[in-house]
């Protein structure tokens, strides 16, 4: 692989690849995938013991402006002993995608030469690599580590080929759309309501107060990090790309959502449906699906959106929303010429195999 020599692999922290090609990245299809969010991401996974490295493929020279072709965050993790090291994608708790970005079209064999030069020139026992959703990253990951196991699957719903609001909606099932107009009858009877879409950050410090509040109140309790969802927030409102929904009754706030509206290279639009919470109080009149039907409607009118998608996530509901699934696989791989790499792969890999396959045959 290293005798193409237009083709070079390099290291860059991450301070340091954004100061460089802050401004030269491409467009991704996904608000998860861009900058801004591993920004957040990378301020809140930092500690003592980790590292964001960027892992980056050129075409060209080094010394006359080179191509990158693909940049890889990852973190680099070193355990007590200096031969124990992890590495992982660059994610948290409230990601559901982790992939590499890619400055051009896509090309299996970039992205080998890249995923070759990460494992031959680091020091590394796993790593633990995704959430994936392109199927020729899987298949290069799946291919070139032969000591591996998935170590999570997850359902991503979403829908493509949306055109406009209307069309979407006829699309939806009856008892979903009967449900919502009888709950708006039955909310327009008793209370005076309303919602808004905050889209500016002149009006984005009240309105997530409101988040704030709705989200404590709601079955899901406190956030794990209420900073890193204001920062990516406020990252995301600079750059016109968050929608903030809220339902009110009276001067109460009752429901809250969190959208983000991402364009790629090709003018693509996606809208990322990231956070959802209500007040259990007002749960009989249905005020969350109200305010998802009102977004809905905002993304496809006004920020004409080509598609809808939920993140990660198998919940039933999800399914009235929008109606095509895919799955996002994360994989654990294991360096079997490193010893801890050889012993994680015994544990991790071969016994639960072998179990399972023991169980199996003790109960046919």
């Amino acid at each position: 692989m290293t005798d193409k020599a237009t083709i070079f692999y390099q290291q860059l922290l991450f301070d340091e690849f954004v100061g460089k090609y802050a401004q030269h990245l491409p467009k991704t299809r996904l608000f998860e995938l861009s900058l801004p969010w591993l920004s957040a991401t990378e301020s809140l996974v930092s500690s003592k013991h980790k590292q964001v490295i960027v892992h980056c493929l050129f075409e060209g020279e080094l010394e006359k402006s080179p191509r990158m072709l693909i940049a890889w965050p990852l973190v680099h993790i070193t355990k007590k002993a200096s031969t124990k090291k992890q590495i992982e994608s660059l994610s948290s708790c409230y990601s559901t995608i982790a992939e590499p970005l890619f400055f051009n079209t896509p090309v299996t064999d970039q992205f080998s030469q890249l995923v070759f030069y990460v494992a031959r020139e680091n020091t590394w026992s796993t790593m633990l690599l995704g959430p994936f959703e392109d199927d020729f990253v899987n298949e290069t990951v799946d291919k070139y580590f032969p000591h591996k196991r998935l170590f999570s699957q997850s359902s991503n719903q979403y829908q493509t080929q949306l055109t406009n609001f209307t069309d979407y909606y006829r699309q939806r099932p009856s008892q979903l759309i009967n449900t919502i107009k009888r709950r708006t009858k039955k909310l327009e009877k008793l209370k005076n309501y309303r919602t808004e879409i905050i889209t500016e950050q002149s009006t984005f410090a009240d309105a997530f107060a409101a988040y704030r509040l709705i989200y404590q109140k709601s079955w899901k309790g406190s956030e794990l990090s209420i900073d890193f969802i204001e920062q990516v927030c406020l990252l995301a409102i600079a750059e016109q790309k968050c929608r903030l929904g809220l339902l009110w009754v009276g001067k109460q706030p009752v429901a809250a959502q969190i959208w983000f509206v991402q364009e790629d290279e090709n003018k693509y639009k996606t809208a990322s449906i990231f956070k959802l919470a209500y007040d259990p109080e007002y749960q009989e009149f249905s005020v969350g699906s109200i305010l998802s039907m009102t977004l809905s409607e905002y993304v496809l009118t006004c920020d004409h959106v080509h598609c809808i998608e939920f993140g990660m996530g198998s919940e039933a509901y999800k399914k009235d929303w929008l109606g095509q699934c895919q799955y996002r696989q994360t994989y654990q791989v294991f360096n079997c010429d490193n010893i801890y790499g050889k012993l994680a792969n015994i544990r991790l890999g071969i016994l639960p195999r072998l179990i399972n396959r023991l169980k199996r045959k003790s109960d046919s």
